[in-house]
């Protein structure tokens, strides 16, 4: 029976640094593989295109107002200080519902 640090796995011989470096690349290959399967939704992060166009007021309650730019996504203001059937001009992300900044035309 020996109690000494005899470990005589293939880890128990590997240095802290060596494993940290393993383990950081498992972690990056395992990342990657979640990026590849998911379509690389981080890409889009990187990659948004802002779209800015003019739209009218469709929806007006109380202080939200609701415009559907060309994409066809709803998309609300809120604290809206406009009126219904305003000419105003929207930026936003594509593919996003929020609103980015808005002004009147």
């Amino acid at each position: 029976m020996s109690f000494g640090s005899d470990d005589t796995s293939e880890f128990g011989r590997m240095s802290t640094k060596k494993l940290a470096v393993l383990f950081g690349l498992a972690f990056f290959g395992a990342f990657m593989a979640i990026q590849m399967i998911q379509g690389f939704p981080l890409a889009e992060l990187f990659s948004r295109q802002t779209v800015t166009e003019e739209v009218s007021v469709d929806i007006k309650q109380e202080n939200v107002c609701v415009v559907e730019p060309s994409d066809r996504q709803p998309k609300r203001i809120e604290d809206c200080p406009y009126d219904l059937n305003d000419r105003i001009i929207v930026s936003y992300y594509a593919g996003s519902t929020k609103v980015e900044s808005h002004s009147l035309r």
